[in-house]
């Protein structure tokens, strides 16, 4: 009995083993290569995903390749350009197996890995082809023309097709200096600069010093308009003060009660706190002795020493002298 318990339990391994053998599964990104005996037949392309049967053992032996896109990035290595600068690239390349050449690429290669080393390669050789063809200043700045160069790699390597290789893009994703080289590169665009620098500069001085003359010059005409108009209004005031002097030198008491009232209101046009004595001109204009008089005009205690009309020019001061003429006319206006 234990003896028919094994056989039947080998029997079913057996079976579950040449069942499992006989079949495999296809992904929706994969396609798988069957081959019989080692050998490529009619139906050997299986691009459908799900199951499917094969021969048992190994009778068939089936190959899966992904057919997403494959990134393939190349290291950065040094490159001459056409005009002899010594420039640092990376590259990449993103290829996929092209399923209408499934057989091919499994001739060529046996597995993906494998396809990358070989692909890195070629990759490498036509970069270094189509950068020696540009000069630096074409890789870089606003006319760069990477875009040709990257089409030109993906031209080169447009043979792979018939490898089973679908190469779908180029990219140069890094142009840099090496550091020996982009110190003097440095260098050299720093002295370039400095000296357009140095010439905007003095166009800027140029231009500054042409600003500054033309703005003398008009400051200079608007001086000499404003002396000239300054020199006829006061000719026009000196005239006018004459006729003021002629009249007030007819009475010079008058003209100096007129200037006490002028320093009185003056003094007192604003909140004002004063301290002083009325003996003095023009104080004693407030003493209640000398209001409401019909008499001549009251005279202070003491000496005036106040401007009194002259024949100089408005504003100036009399000498002792003028004032000494006018204490006798009041003393007789006071005895009057």
């Amino acid at each position: 009995m234990k003896k028919t318990m094994a056989v039947l339990i080998g029997a079913g391994l057996l079976v579950l083993l040449v069942l499992f053998s006989s079949t495999y599964t296809v992904r929706y990104h994969e396609l798988a290569i069957k081959t019989r005996f080692g050998k490529i037949h009619d139906d050997s392309v299986q691009t459908e995903a799900g199951l499917h049967f094969q021969l048992p053992l190994f009778a068939e032996h089936v190959q899966k390749y992904d057919t997403r896109l494959q990134l393939l990035e190349s290291p950065l290595r040094t490159v001459a350009t056409a005009d002899d600068q010594q420039v640092m690239v990376r590259a990449y390349l993103l290829w996929k197996v092209d399923a209408d050449r499934a057989i091919e690429f499994y001739e060529s290669f046996s597995s993906i890995a494998n396809a990358n080393d070989f692909l890195k390669d070629r990759l490498n050789t036509a970069l270094e082809q189509r950068i020696k063809t540009y000069a630096f200043n074409a890789l870089v700045g606003e006319q760069s023309r990477l875009p040709d160069a990257e089409a030109a790699v993906l031209a080169d390597l447009a043979s792979l097709t018939a490898l089973g290789v679908d190469p779908v893009s180029v990219g140069i994703s890094q142009v840099v200096l090496p550091a020996k080289t982009t110190t003097a590169v440095l260098n050299r665009m720093k002295v370039s600069r400095d000296a357009l620098a140095l010439v905007e500069r003095e166009k800027g001085m140029a231009e500054a010093a042409g600003i500054e003359s033309e703005a003398n010059t008009i400051v200079d005409k608007l001086l000499a308009f404003a002396n000239q108009r300054a020199e006829e209004i006061r000719a026009a005031a000196d005239e006018t003060a004459a006729e003021y002097l002629a009249e007030m030198r007819e009475d010079v008491q008058l003209a100096v009660f007129l200037l006490w009232l002028d320093t009185l209101e003056a003094s007192l046009q604003e909140n004002t706190t004063l301290f002083f004595t009325d003996e003095f001109a023009p104080w004693h204009m407030l003493n209640s002795i000398n209001l409401g008089d019909a008499g001549p005009i009251p005279q202070p205690k003491q000496t005036y020493t106040g401007p009194v009309a002259t024949d100089r020019p408005h504003g100036d001061q009399p000498t002792a002298e003028a004032q000494t003429e006018q204490t006798p006319h009041a003393a007789e206006g006071e005895g009057s």
